[in-house]
């Protein structure tokens, strides 16, 4: 997959695969970055969108209940693009 962008200061990639289930018949993503100094992470996963059988989209999340869900988008370029967001305005506490 191709990086979005460059990382914000301190922001690393520390995941981005691709694995292919069988049993449902698609590929699944997970992406982590994670925070150097704060061990702060975001995650983005495919789900499985609410009150749909076959709708898919990608939640992006940041660990700690201050953060929690950040958004569920159709695309993995959106899920990177709410990510960044996120890494952005990101202020490591005092």
């Amino acid at each position: 997959m191709e990086e979005l962008a460059t990382l914000p200061a301190g922001w690393d990639c520390v995941t981005e695969h691709t694995n292919y289930d069988s049993i449902m018949d698609r590929e699944y993503t997970t992406v982590a970055y994670e925070h150097a100094d704060t061990g702060r992470k975001v995650f983005i996963n495919d789900v499985q969108e609410p009150n749909s059988f076959g709708g898919w989209g990608y939640l992006v999340r940041a660990d700690g209940p201050k953060y929690g869900e950040l958004g569920l988008v159709e695309d993995i370029e959106s899920a990177k693009e709410l990510a960044m967001e996120f890494m952005n305005e990101y202020e490591k506490p005092n």
